[in-house]
């Protein structure tokens, strides 16, 4: 498989269409930039509108334009530790994991890759088995169980949901 060329790449490819708690969140966890949520963001109402014709220095409201078009779109914004967020959180985590199992060619890049995202996105307690962490301070790389990636996909795939889709 062609590796993704960039986060929202792999996210269209294993997950599907984002929705606007995935933009939002996509957002934060660095994912996504600015113009990708401008040309991925669904809908045609006056916040979404506003948020597409940012440019330049009125990119520094970029954020709060995110928001109030997401909360016009879907009534409101997914924030850390909600629900919405949580379930965002995870198909973000599941799409990556998907692409670097499917693209990674050793199990030393695949621990490589396991470990970026659990420094980016979090750990949930269920993908603790899959990762020793690599100790930089003695030169010990992360090793990654390939099974165990594959066995919390399987159980990813079965308890994915879809929140803040626009209607």
């Amino acid at each position: 498989m062609t590796p993704a060329n960039s986060p929202i790449e792999a996210f269209l490819r294993h997950i599907g269409a984002l929705s606007w708690d995935d933009l939002v969140t996509g957002y934060d966890f660095g994912f996504l930039t600015s113009l990708e949520i401008q040309s991925a963001a669904p809908g045609a109402g006056a916040a979404v509108q506003r948020l597409r014709e940012l440019e330049g220095s009125a990119l520094k409201t970029f954020e709060a334009h995110l928001w109030a078009a997401c909360a016009e779109a879907v009534g409101k914004t997914p924030r850390p530790g909600s629900s919405r967020w949580s379930q965002s959180q995870d198909r973000w985590r599941e799409a990556l994991l998907r692409e670097a199992l499917a693209v990674d060619s050793t199990t030393a890049q695949l621990a490589r890759s396991v470990e970026r995202l659990y420094e980016q996105v979090g750990c949930p307690e269920d993908m603790l088995t899959m990762l020793k962490p690599s100790q930089r301070w003695s030169g010990t790389p992360a090793t990654v169980d390939p099974a165990a990636v594959e066995q919390f996909l399987k159980r990813a795939q079965n308890t994915s949901r879809r929140f803040g889709a626009a209607s």
